[in-house]
């Protein structure tokens, strides 16, 4: 190990070394700098970035299958807001007592804003279905894939933002089009039924509530987060589901 001869007395495990990478962000952040962040290589980091994919993907994203109903709760409050409809179904993380209150959970708010922690959003979209995060498949255990579509400092980085943007144009009084944006990138909606490909990421509004009625249809909470089931070798699991 590189760094085990430069210290006496402290044995250097991996974990350990995961710990101190994992220092170097956020005394970065608390600090403005950090001296672990110098003790590694360009190599070292892209590797660490590559555990922390691993950890989101197969801990929180889809190739877990309790990630789409951790996130399920999120999707319906979501289209209740949208449709300006209470929810009546406590099926999902949903408080019921919160969630019943037009003042705790109002229905008629030009802007919403929810706080959350980053494995939640990683929950959050894969239970929206974003399959464009997931699109080249699995990740692989025993090798860092050069491209890959699921990376984890970029879905949910310190401070990150997921943004649906309800739109409307000067013709119609009413709300047409809906689109996210993560962390300031659009995200392609291909994988909502009724969705289609957009450069803007636009989807009619009318669609993307129709597929989020059908997304929250396909996920059951009780059963992917209480069942007692035995996980699929290998795990190919992309849609946070577990297959039935």
């Amino acid at each position: 190990m590189r760094l085990q001869p430069m210290i006496q007395g402290f044995n250097l495990t991996i974990s350990r070394l995961a710990d101190m990478q994992t220092l170097c962000a956020y005394e970065t952040v608390a600090l403005g700098y950090s001296k672990f962040c110098d003790l590694f290589t360009e190599e070292e980091w892209e590797g660490y970035e590559y555990y922390v994919d691993l950890s989101f993907w197969y801990g929180h994203g889809p190739g877990n299958p309790t990630a789409a109903a951790q996130g399920l709760g999120y999707v319906q409050e979501l289209v209740s807001r949208l449709t300006h409809t209470p929810i009546n179904v406590w099926n999902s993380s949903t408080n019921s007592t919160l969630d019943s209150s037009n003042i705790t959970f109002p229905l008629n708010q030009p802007i919403y804003v929810d706080a959350t922690r980053d494995t939640v959003i990683s929950n959050i979209v894969t239970a929206l279905n974003f399959t464009s995060l997931a699109a080249t498949g699995p990740l692989p255990t025993d090798h860092i894939p050069p491209h890959r579509s699921y990376i984890a400092s970029q879905i949910a980085p310190f401070a990150s933002q997921l943004v649906a943007q309800v739109l409307s144009c000067p013709a119609s009084e009413e709300p047409t089009h809906i689109r996210f944006l993560l962390n300031d990138g659009v995200v392609p909606l291909t994988g909502i039924r009724g969705c289609t490909d957009d450069w803007n990421g636009l989807c009619a509004l009318p669609s993307f509530i129709s597929g989020m009625h059908e997304r929250i249809g396909q996920i059951d909470y009780a059963h992917d987060c209480f069942a007692k089931y035995t996980m699929p070798k290998p795990d190919n699991i992309i849609d946070g589901r577990y297959p039935r």
